[in-house]
């Protein structure tokens, strides 16, 4: 799975990622695209965001589900998180000054605590290892829980985009997500959708639910949260297209280009 590799950490904590080096040698100017295929351009940032978004809701619900009544789904959902939040914190500790950071280093030693807290929930939330911890008890929980499912499962994605991108492009391979404006809006956005569907998700008590009705409380959940996700995931869509096009338009008017720096 490409949420359990370096590289989705590459956006978040400075890792090279390596189909975003991909024809970085070639050097070219793309020439401004006219305002109508800019606005369509954002539509279709945020079409794709909504879908996203929605699909992101899918999973996080079905993962919480999973790491609650599946012993295996939280041994293995619960190393992950640990190891990626402490290869976070390395990488934050070990950095040097001049390999910049996408995030300032509090900011990043923040998540990643909470990251690695995320992964010490999922044994804790397995309701067959800990049965007496009560539901309302449980909504804090989830919601960091969530946070962490939804900031694995965002990021992957944008792996996978990128990805599919850089192979789409012959000479030029720009990621989607680049920027730190952009990691920094997909970052915040992907907390704050997994933190709203793990509330929803310990609200409404889905776990503790019985075999026969945890679909049925499932439904009820996905009712609530792929709305949100559906609205959340349109506005980064939105905005990370927003962020690529203010970032090409400024070296263009430049006379730069993207891989300036790097030659």
């Amino acid at each position: 799975s490409s949420s359990c590799g370096p590289d989705y950490l590459a956006l978040v904590v400075g890792f090279p990622s390596p189909w975003s080096l991909r024809g970085q040698s070639e050097v070219g100017m793309a020439p401004v695209p006219s305002a109508p295929k800019r606005m369509m351009l954002l539509a279709i940032g945020a079409i794709g965001g909504c879908g996203l978004g929605t699909f992101v809701a899918t999973i996080t619900n079905f993962a919480l589900v999973e790491i609650s009544v599946s012993p295996m789904f939280s041994v293995y959902f619960g190393g992950l998180f640990i190891l990626v939040g402490c290869l976070i914190l390395w990488r934050v500790a070990s950095h040097e000054a001049n390999e910049p950071l996408p995030l300032p280093k509090l900011h990043l030693a923040v998540f990643a605590s909470i990251i690695v807290m995320s992964g010490f929930l999922c044994f804790l939330l397995d309701r067959k290892m800990f049965v007496g911890l009560r539901p309302w008890m449980k909504v804090p929980l989830y919601s960091v829980l969530g946070s962490a499912v939804s900031f694995a499962m965002t990021f992957a994605i944008v792996d996978v985009l990128n990805f599919v991108v850089g192979l789409c492009q012959a000479s030029l391979a720009k990621p989607i997500v680049e920027s730190a404006h952009q990691v920094s809006l997909v970052l915040c956005v992907s907390l704050a959708m997994g933190m709203a569907f793990g509330f929803t998700f310990g609200v409404l008590d889905v776990a503790n639910e019985d075999e026969y009705h945890i679909r049925v409380a499932l439904l009820r959940d996905e009712k609530f949260s792929q709305p949100v996700g559906a609205l959340l995931g349109g506005l980064t869509g939105f905005g990370l297209e927003f962020f690529r096009q203010r970032d090409d338009y400024s070296m263009a008017a430049k006379g730069k280009t993207e891989f300036d720096e790097d030659i």
